[in-house]
């Protein structure tokens, strides 16, 4: 089992990325603490955990606020007196032209999409320090690597910064046998993709090698694996899973 007795956490616990990893984790022996804005999220969920929510746990933070995730990696180290893997799934899009898109919309995509991944970062890092261990797998897209339709400038950037953020971040805790690495998806089988007009749907397929948008588990699988002492050797990277559509 892969991630045997790890504790793992998801900030944007109810994302679909999120969901489907988790699931794989709980499968593969970790116990799994969900970390999301509003508890009201963590319903729709359900089905997905059950019979297994003994391995779960779930914490009410706003990602944009430090000292409401602080209180969630606090109370995790209370319960369990570590956090091996950490996962930031967090994010939002808000696509629009950057002549209409207004200053509060770029600013709530950079606080949720980048800055949400610092506050993870930065909370559960000391922990990690002191034990000589941990996992970072911070989610990017396919959208920060290269110009795309669909995305607008301000999820762009986020994505774009979360590399340099990641692979600095890499650099910074090698010392203390901490990896921290990036998975850029392409288009998946979501909410997000099931919510987009059917011309930019069809336009994302057209630049997909591989001729389709990708599964969820896709994803969770590539997070694994980061996240799993095989990847030991493994830091700064971004594993760019998106059926070829960054050739």
């Amino acid at each position: 089992m892969r991630v045997k007795d790890k504790i793992a956490m998801f900030i944007g616990g109810s994302s679909d990325i999120a969901t489907a990893t988790a699931v794989k984790f709980i499968e593969e022996g970790a116990t799994i603490i969900l970390v999301d804005y509003d508890k009201k999220v963590f319903e729709r969920m359900k089905d997905a955990y059950a019979g297994k929510e003994d391995k779960v746990r779930e914490y009410v933070a706003d990602a944009r606020k430090y000292e409401e995730i602080e209180a969630a990696v606090e109370a995790t180290l209370k319960e369990f007196g570590r956090i091996d893997i950490l996962v930031n799934c967090a994010g939002i899009l808000i696509h629009k032209p950057i002549d209409v898109l207004t200053i509060q919309e770029w600013q709530d995509v950079i606080d949720i999409n980048l800055t949400g991944i610092f506050n993870a970062c930065k909370a559960v890092t000391p922990g990690m320090k002191e034990r000589k261990y941990g996992r970072i797998v911070n989610i990017s897209s396919i959208g920060g690597r290269t110009g795309r339709p669909g995305v607008g400038v301000n999820y762009a950037a986020a994505k774009a910064g979360i590399v340099g953020l990641t692979q600095t971040l890499a650099k910074e805790l090698a010392p203390w046998t901490i990896t921290a690495n990036v998975i850029a998806p392409g288009p998946l089988k979501g909410r997000m993709f099931f919510g987009m007009e059917q011309h930019l749907i069809d336009e994302l397929i057209s630049n997909i090698p591989l001729g389709r948008v990708g599964e969820m588990d896709e994803i969770a699988y590539a997070i694994l694996y980061l996240a799993s002492d095989e990847a030991g050797w493994t830091t700064g990277e971004v594993l760019d899973v998106n059926g070829g559509a960054y050739i």
